[in-house]
C-alpha cells in the first residue's frame, strides 16, 4: 500500500494503477514494453504522453512508494499532486501491445 497520506490520498483505481505500474516498472523488458506502447503512433495518448506527461510519469513509477508523501509535496510545489501524475500513466490498450 501506498504511504501517501490521508490528507492526499488516492481512490482505490488509482492506486491501483500506481501499484500495478510501479511493479511492471521495476523490470527492465516490462519498462521498455511500456514505453514502446505509450509512445506509438496508435496509442491515443501518445502525443500527450511524449509532449508533457513522460518525465513526470516516469519519475513517479521508479520513485518508491515510502517516498510518496515527499513526492507529492515536491509536486505541489511545482502546481502538481500524486494524483494528478497518477492519472496520466496511460492504459494499456489495444493489439499492438
Amino acid at each position: 500500500m501506498n504511504s501517501i497520506s490521508p490528507a492526499n490520498a488516492l481512490l482505490p483505481q488509482d492506486e491501483a494503477r500506481l501499484e500495478y505500474g510501479r511493479l511492471l516498472w521495476r523490470k527492465p523488458p516490462a519498462r521498455e514494453r511500456l514505453l514502446r506502447h505509450w509512445s506509438d503512433a496508435r496509442h491515443p495518448y501518445s502525443e500527450r504522453f511524449l509532449r508533457q506527461w513522460k518525465p513526470w510519469v516516469e519519475k513517479l513509477l521508479q520513485a518508491p512508494a515510502k517516498h510518496d508523501d515527499e513526492l507529492d509535496a515536491e509536486l505541489r510545489m511545482q502546481g502538481l499532486s500524486l494524483r494528478v501524475i497518477v492519472r496520466e500513466i496511460p492504459p494499456v490498450l489495444g493489439s499492438f501491445y
